[in-house]
């Protein structure tokens, strides 16, 4: 089955040709000719990827909204000249999933393909049970126990663990968790995150989960750390 790509590009001529082209490469492909369309497309159709091009912060902000619509969703970013590093960074995107342009037609092309290798090796990984210390989280079936006892979680709680638990020992960033797990950019005195991260500690520790925790990280998010 070909990929489903949305396409939301500054100039229309170049993203008519990028679309032309990745049709011809037998891509299933939808072009929005504003953000507004593509945030409409993404809330009522299923895309496997988004190609996006960044000339600044706004740009870095609509990939924000797009992701809390569809956390699922892959985006290359296409980064125009002069965009700051600090807007490259507050994308939070994997390296192979930014590309500088100008660039060939070609390189997109080979961009498109090398995110959705990373998606499908993410997807053989789900398969395979992860264990830490005592836990135990089944992605493909989206359960957790500690020492084989059921884990009983909400859907939001696993998400939560299994996330911290990809970044294990590397804190993660409440601005990283709110779209991840909730589905929605972090609001003004958001405390909807800590709500659940009290009530899965709870959980652990009912279960003498004492060989791994979930740290505060002060200013940044939580950490999930396994005890030597």
């Amino acid at each position: 089955m070909p990929l489903n790509l949305l396409l939301s590009l500054h100039d229309e001529v170049f993203e008519a040709l990028i679309a032309d082209f990745l049709v011809f490469c037998n891509y299933e492909v939808r072009a929005a000719y504003s953000q507004q369309d593509a945030l409409n497309y993404c809330q009522n159709d299923n895309f496997d990827m988004a190609v996006i091009d960044i000339k600044e912060e706004k740009d870095a902000q609509f990939v924000e909204y797009l992701l809390a619509i569809k956390p699922e969703l892959d985006i290359l970013a296409l980064i125009h000249e002069g965009v700051s590093n600090d807007v490259i960074k507050s994308l939070r995107l994997p390296q192979e999933q930014l590309l500088s342009l100008p660039a060939p037609l070609v390189s997109i092309l080979e961009a498109i393909k090398v995110a959705n290798e990373s998606r499908q090796n993410e997807k053989l990984k789900s398969l395979t049970p992860v264990t830490i210390g005592s836990l135990c989280i089944d992605k493909q079936n989206a359960t957790a126990s500690v020492h084989g006892v059921p884990l009983t979680l909400t859907v939001t709680e696993f998400t939560l663990l299994d996330l911290l638990a990809d970044n294990l020992n590397a804190p993660v960033s409440k601005d990283e968790i709110y779209p991840k797990v909730l589905g929605r950019p972090r609001g003004q005195f958001d405390r909807a995150i800590d709500v659940h991260i009290s009530s899965v500690r709870h959980k652990l520790h009912q279960l003498h989960c004492d060989d791994i925790c979930i740290e505060s990280v002060r200013g940044v998010g939580y950490r999930l750390c396994k005890q030597d």
